[in-house]
């Protein structure tokens, strides 16, 4: 059989499985063909690369970092063509003297704000500095992923702040007395010399009952000082002190994804910008950080969005392109957002055209939907190897939930004089290679009527966003 005559023998296969409808092929019926649409980026897809860090030989302030609607460039100061545009793997920049972390804006969207900023007040607390970009993003991970709580980290950083690697930095050590733990406590979050005779005896007695772990009690000595300015006018400035702190913390690790390239450098530099932090002034902080590209806030970057498909034969990292496919984006979002996608199946398999499925369960039942979308093949994007687009029926606004993987170039599915094509709305970064075994299993005409379905099932588990 020639590749024309394969190509369709596909398309009438591919459309039982793409639109959502009953068993059968083409032989049955005429009219059950379901095509495919979508919407993404028309080069080939190809692994992720191994690292995602770009070294650069120099000092960040010899370059800017600008965001775009795909991601991140870097431009050079002294040569404004001198231009290096990112993919979306990488995301992290390393220069001679820090490290930026590209994800930390986005990151610190994913956990409730008040926990955002507890998280930079244990750093004060533990080490009084800023925190960097790296270590912000680990914490928000185990806040968000892990359901850690700030009280059970609290009790992380003080482990940490004892280590004897760093405890002449920290001056924290297992040895040390209540009453000196108390005294550097009092210095690092109120920012004073003294303790009063009162607090010094409550605080203690906290510990010594065991009602309060020594980073639990850190926690009570934050929010107590964040109370300073209500209930005692003479310690007000210490709640303006800790205010400033955290948002020159956040201004270091989120807005400008800052890290210092060694450890020594990050306790040590990041306690002389915390000293530099007033209660009525942030700005000697700020400059004091040494970072002229001021205008860079990560915070208010939009990356690519990536979704993760966990089959039965591994992931598949896929990045959609919502700037050339944005209806059907937003669809396929849509799905994956309600967990539409879990426990569906690849229910149409050819190793010389593409993958479909993200409609039908495990016993080839099509699950219900949402109303049909318009087609956006006309958007740039090619049916090239790897790129994912919706299947449809015969009519153009007829894609729903499915979806097919192009596992060689298929430029026939793109818009031409004779074809309405289909869109595509995105690419596989990562996970080709699992792409690439599910395209030769053993397939057949399955008792459901549906042709090319793999005799073993491949399960898509889940659908979620990866960013």
């Amino acid at each position: 059989m020639n590749k024309k005559s394969i190509i369709a023998s596909t398309l009438l296969a591919v459309t039982l499985g793409l639109g959502g409808c009953g068993g059968g092929d083409s032989s049955n019926t005429g009219t059950d063909v379901a095509a495919l649409s979508g919407p993404p980026s028309a080069p080939p897809a190809q692994p992720a690369p191994s690292a995602d860090v770009v070294t650069i030989n120099a000092s960040r302030n010899d370059y800017i970092i600008k965001t775009n609607a795909y991601g991140f460039s870097i431009v050079n100061k002294a040569s404004s063509s001198d231009v290096t545009n990112l993919s979306s793997t990488q995301t992290t920049v390393k220069f001679n003297d820090f490290t930026v972390s590209l994800l930390a804006g986005n990151k610190s969207k994913t956990i409730d704000q008040k926990n955002l900023d507890s998280l930079i007040e244990l750093y004060i607390a533990f080490f009084n500095r800023v925190p960097d970009a790296e270590g912000m993003i680990y914490w928000i991970g185990t806040i968000k992923e892990e359901g850690r709580t700030i009280e059970q980290l609290a009790d992380n950083f003080y482990t940490s702040a004892i280590n004897p690697e760093v405890s002449d930095i920290t001056g924290y050590t297992a040895s040390m007395s209540t009453e000196q733990f108390i005294r550097k406590i009092y210095k690092n979050v109120l920012g004073r010399d003294e303790v009063d005779q009162k607090g010094l005896e409550y605080w203690t007695k906290e510990i010594e009952s065991g009602a309060k772990s020594r980073g639990n009690l850190i926690r009570d000595i934050i929010n107590a000082a964040h109370g300073s300015k209500a209930n005692n006018p003479e310690y007000a400035w210490v709640t303006d002190l800790l205010v400033n702190k955290v948002i020159v913390g956040k201004y270091f690790s989120i807005q400008l994804g800052l890290n210092y390239n060694t450890r020594n450098e990050s306790i040590l530099n990041g306690n002389a910008i915390a000293k530099l932090v007033s209660p009525t002034d942030t700005t000697a902080a700020k400059n004091g950080i040494g970072i002229t590209d001021t205008a860079l806030d990560l915070t208010l970057a939009k990356l690519i969005p990536q979704v993760m498909i966990n089959t039965s034969m591994g992931n598949i990292l896929v990045e959609l392109d919502p700037i050339k496919a944005p209806i059907t984006v937003t669809n396929f979002l849509r799905y994956t957002d309600i967990g539409f996608y879990s426990n569906k199946i690849f229910h149409r398999v050819i190793s010389n055209f593409m993958i479909q499925g993200g409609g039908l369960t495990t016993s080839y039942v099509p699950a219900s939907t949402y109303f049909p979308i318009k087609l956006e093949a006309n958007n740039g994007l090619s049916n090239l190897r790897g790129t994912i687009a919706m299947a449809r029926m015969n009519d153009d606004d007829t894609a729903t939930s499915q979806f097919f993987i192009n596992v060689v170039d298929n430029p026939f599915l793109n818009p031409s004089v004779n074809s309405s094509g289909y869109a595509v709305f995105g690419r596989v970064i990562a996970g080709l290679d699992v792409v690439d075994k599910i395209k030769v299993v053993p397939t057949e005409r399955n008792k459901y009527g549906y042709t090319d379905a793999p005799k073993t099932t491949v399960l898509i588990n889940s659908v979620t966003r990866a960013n």
